[in-house]
């Protein structure tokens, strides 16, 4: 693409290259976006965006790492959905078939092990914590979250969310890591008519007009306990050199229901039969707009923050 230079995105992009060479990043569900290239040889600017080497997944192809060699810059997509040790149990349409067994007092090596190496980090999690799950405190079951005839204490799923949240946030504010940490407030879904176990369908394609859709009680609770979680740790924070920040998008999302895949989440869904009923995914993001906002801002403070 030939044309005017886009000097926002260009000098974004420097500054993560001059400042932090061979930086790491660990982004959870969100990616940078803004590798752009400049092509000198051109009597005009040419705009590209640079193909990453994959250089790492596991075995279950859920965390990837990739390397941008020009401006030697890695990024991580680590999967740790609880982001405390977990077992969970489902099929290939994220539908359980057992209670998540979820250890609230340890922290997941998946992504602790890599901690110190990063340079940026982003943290998310959320609706995973509404699933049936067994609670496991110093090696003991303490209780559960919807697991009727087992003999356990229902203590919900809040008592486990702002358990794990305080200490990953304990966690962070007493380590010796002195990189740049963003925690990012669970996000909406926009699930109509039933919801993704039972026929929910988003078929919205435009975004929503302002206070057209309204925070569902679950989305409101989570970010509750998230805003409530961040504000203790970050105000123990405020006298170190740790830079924690918060990435507050549940609310700016609202107005998005044309964000996600929809029947999509597979490729050619419709393929085989035009009527065929398929699996709606309403929860996850991948249309340009919304990832792109987020992106926007999160380079915003990386460049300036």
């Amino acid at each position: 693409m030939h044309g005017k230079k886009s000097i926002d995105q260009i000098h974004v992009c420097d500054a993560i290259n001059s400042s932090h060479n061979g930086s790491n990043p660990l982004i959870f569900n969100s990616f940078l976006r803004c590798f752009i290239d400049r092509d000198d040889e051109s009597p005009h600017t040419s705009i590209s965006v640079e193909q990453p080497v994959q250089i790492h997944q596991d075995v279950d192809s859920k965390s990837k790492r990739w390397h941008f060699q020009s401006y030697n810059l890695t990024i991580s997509n680590i999967w740790s959905p609880f982001l405390v040790k977990a077992a969970t149990f489902e099929d290939i349409n994220g539908v359980s078939t057992a209670e998540v067994q979820l250890h609230l007092d340890k922290l997941d090596k998946k992504w602790l092990d890599i901690y110190p190496s990063l340079d940026y980090m982003i943290i998310s999690t959320g609706k995973w914590f509404l699933k049936a799950a067994v609670y496991h405190e110093n090696d003991v079951i303490v209780g559960c979250h919807l697991c009727p005839g087992k003999n356990l204490i229902e203590l919900g799923f809040e008592y486990a969310y702002k358990k794990t949240l305080h200490h990953v946030m304990d966690f962070i504010k007493t380590s010796k890591h002195k990189g740049l940490i963003f925690f990012r407030t669970s996000t909406p879904d926009h699930f109509k008519n039933g919801e993704w176990h039972n026929g929910g369908t988003c078929p919205k394609t435009i975004p929503a007009k302002e206070g057209e859709v309204k925070i569902k009680d679950l989305n409101r609770i989570l970010r509750n306990i998230e805003l409530e979680e961040f504000e203790k740790a970050s105000a123990k924070v405020a006298n170190n050199e740790l830079n924690l920040k918060l990435l507050d998008f549940t609310n700016l999302l609202l107005s998005r229901p044309d964000g996600h895949p929809g029947p999509y989440r597979q490729f050619q869904p419709y393929s085989k039969n035009k009527t065929a009923v398929v699996q709606n995914d309403c929860l996850h993001w991948c249309i340009p707009g919304p990832i792109d906002f987020w992106n926007d801002v999160i380079m915003e403070i990386v460049a300036n923050g």
